[in-house]
């Protein structure tokens, strides 16, 4: 068993390519205690679910694990191909994992940080996938799946931010970026992510939509009522068209799909609506759990 001190501790961990992973986790260590991993989105990094980590309600009911994900934060950014494929994504998962002993867990991917569901379910075997939680997210990066649930804008800032025209266009993005996934994050909350996004190179940024993915066996799982989802949107968020969210999935043929709305929740809807989103997630893992 990890021993409480280096689980509160944020450290690298070595994915099988090499590259490191900067990670931590905190929480409930019971056995009887659910793990649950959380993904951030595009640019951001792990600092965003610092909210999460930070409320005893949370920390009291699971253990939590987080990371940076490869090209995002303090994890590794290399620009070479290779170091993109869909399997890499999946050994840093598990990577992770195995750092804290986790055999199996839910998934939470919040906005892009959902597509790394179907490098998960492709290639990780050691992990066993209770449930995947997905906020206001893509599930995949693939061409085959259609998305049509963002909005103009956000393609529109997520354009400068991959490839500005000046420094001033991409300060403009980073700080229309940041107030479009939330205007209530607190000044310490925005400055850990302000600092995130300006460090990450722009080549390495735009790899995160590059990489091909098998969507496959994540269908398969899902089609066949064996991977529960639970998906959350805010009714507030700017950067999605909410309703189409909940329809590219049921498109898809998600078996066991609960959609939950949150009324006043934006695209960071554990700091806009912090008591509702704790209670639905905590609700739905609880139902699940032996």
């Amino acid at each position: 068993m990890t021993r409480d001190l280096e689980v509160n501790t944020s450290r690298f961990v070595k994915s099988a390519d090499g590259t490191e992973i900067y990670t931590d986790a905190t929480g409930n260590r019971s056995p009887s205690s659910p793990a649950l991993v959380l993904v951030h989105g595009i640019f951001m990094n792990k600092g965003v679910f610092n909210p999460i980590f930070d409320d005893s309600k949370w920390t009291s009911s699971l253990f939590l694990v987080r990371y940076d994900t490869r090209g995002h934060g303090r994890s590794g950014k290399s620009v070479a191909e290779e170091a993109w494929e869909s399997k890499r994504f999946a050994e840093d998962f598990e990577a992770v994992c195995r750092e804290f002993e986790v055999r199996e867990a839910y998934v939470l991917g919040w906005s892009i940080g959902a597509a790394v569901l179907p490098d998960i379910m492709t290639y990780t075997t050691s992990v066993k996938i209770l449930g995947f939680i997905n906020v206001a997210g893509v599930v995949s990066v693939d061409p085959s799946i259609k998305r049509r649930s963002s909005r103009p804008l956000v393609r529109e800032i997520g354009g400068t931010l991959l490839s500005p025209p000046s420094v001033d266009a991409f300060h403009e993005a980073l700080f229309q970026f940041l107030h479009i996934c939330s205007d209530e994050l607190s000044p310490e909350l925005f400055r850990i992510l302000l600092e995130g996004m300006v460090m990450q190179p722009r080549g390495v940024a735009a790899w995160a939509f590059k990489r091909k993915q098998n969507p496959e066996k994540m269908l398969q799982e899902a089609r066949g009522g064996r991977l529960p989802l639970l998906g959350i949107s805010g009714l507030k968020d700017k950067s999605l068209i909410v309703e189409e969210l909940k329809g590219e999935l049921e498109d898809l043929g998600w078996k066991r799909m609960t959609y939950r709305y949150i009324q006043d929740a934006d695209h960071i809807p554990w700091v806009s609506c912090a008591e509702e989103f704790r209670e639905i997630v905590l609700t739905w893992i609880k139902e699940l759990t032996p």
